[in-house]
């Protein structure tokens, strides 16, 4: 133990960088920095999971940064480790929120769209749906392991981009970006199409029993039936859609790799 504290200590240029990759990335991720969880917690799980990268990745602990001792080029490095950090939970936050898309616009349909629900996850009011979906695709994310494979996938990091070799090309991280954008809002879209489906369906429907039946009052009678029509949409679709969480969560750590590709061509 002592040994180890020593090391960390002797080379803690180093162990601060792979730090501030480490809490980039979860201070920033919808599922390990969840806002009711302790600070305190937060910054000690970083902490043990940058000592044992450093203690298991030799290419880590034997690492000696070449800064000349220039203050100003070692903030810029840690700088440039947080930033890579928070790129990685920025993909992680824009296929984890598609829940919260597609659920605003199935409440849009359904008639809830002045409804939300407090989010403890990120201290924000977010739609009723969405909150379900949610919490359908965290469960899903821990069933398959998806919080282990972050972490792997963190750890390989230190092999493909060493520490301090973090490149930038605001281009092609302007492109990969947009492009996992369209892709999220994509897959938001599908998970919605059900239910936007019904709707329109409905909508057809109350326009011919207004032509047939014009004394008929479509309000009064077609809010309840969209509700109760888009409660059992989305109890169908759920039998798809957790299976359907699967490809998500597939596509977002894709998407993790292409940006893993752009930082590190550079």
């Amino acid at each position: 133990m002592f040994d180890i504290l020593g090391a960390l200590y002797y080379h803690w240029d180093v162990f601060l960088l792979l730090f501030l990759r480490v809490s980039g990335l979860i201070f920033n991720s919808p599922v390990f920095g969840r806002q009711n969880i302790p600070q305190t917690a937060k910054i000690g799980y970083c902490a043990v999971i940058a000592a044992m990268f450093y203690i298991s990745i030799p290419q880590v602990n034997s690492l000696v940064l070449e800064y000349n001792d220039d203050l100003f080029t070692y903030i810029l490095l840690c700088v440039t480790e947080l930033l890579f950090g928070m790129i990685l939970g920025f993909v992680l936050n824009l296929f984890m929120t598609i829940a919260f898309t597609a659920g605003q616009v199935i409440d849009m349909q359904m008639g809830f769209g002045m409804v939300n629900v407090m989010d403890v996850q990120g201290n924000l009011s977010v739609p009723v749906s969405g909150n379900l979906l949610n919490i359908v695709i965290l469960i899903v994310f821990f069933t398959v392991d998806g919080h282990l494979r972050l972490i792997e996938m963190l750890y390989n990091t230190m092999y493909t981009i060493p520490l301090g070799e973090v490149a930038f090309d605001p281009e092609k991280l302007g492109w990969v970006a947009m492009k996992l954008f369209v892709d999220s809002f994509t897959l938001a879209a599908v998970v919605a199409m059900p239910v936007i489906g019904s709707g329109l369906l409905a909508e057809i429907c109350f326009g011919i029993l207004m032509r047939v039946v014009p004394q008929m009052n479509a309000f009064s009678i077609g809010m309840p039936i969209k509700i109760v029509l888009g409660f059992l949409v989305l109890v169908a679709v759920m039998q798809v859609y957790v299976p359907f969480c699967t490809t998500i969560i597939t596509q977002m750590f894709q998407g993790m790799d292409q940006m893993f590709a752009t930082l590190a061509a550079g």
